[in-house]
């Protein structure tokens, strides 16, 4: 895989989630769509076939990658509420949820893997 063209394009990421993407330089973007994209394969979602890579997989692709960049935010790091004027700071309890599910982009992942992957089987077939 070369790491100099990302799979999913940038302007997929930005596009999904331009809120979240707005400050990302593009080399971030790229960096996460290439850990994304090990991840993704690792989980065992299809690898690309004659170098053509599956919807569901690029889909899977895209969501991790917005999931690892929701994790620099106040959100990710569960930071619910601030406030300045009176220095107060609300956190999220994070207990009882894996890391998949403390994002949305993380819970469309875990959704695909479920359907794709097997679930709570380590490796699954997608039928093409």
């Amino acid at each position: 895989m070369n790491t100099d063209d990302p799979v999913v394009p940038i302007t997929a990421l930005k596009n999904a989630a331009p809120k979240l993407t707005r400050s990302m330089s593009d080399d971030t973007l790229k960096e996460l769509i290439h850990d994304a994209t090990v991840n993704t394969l690792a989980d065992g979602f299809p690898q690309p076939v004659d170098g053509k890579w599956n919807d569901i997989t690029l889909t899977a692709i895209k969501y991790l990658a917005l999931h690892l960049a929701s994790m620099d935010t106040s959100a990710g790091q569960g930071i619910l509420d601030e406030k300045v004027a009176v220095l107060e700071r609300k956190y999220e309890s994070k207990i009882g949820k894996d890391w998949l599910h403390s994002s949305v982009w993380g819970l469309y992942y875990y959704r695909l893997w479920k359907l794709f992957c097997g679930g709570s089987y380590r490796y699954g077939v997608v039928q093409h």
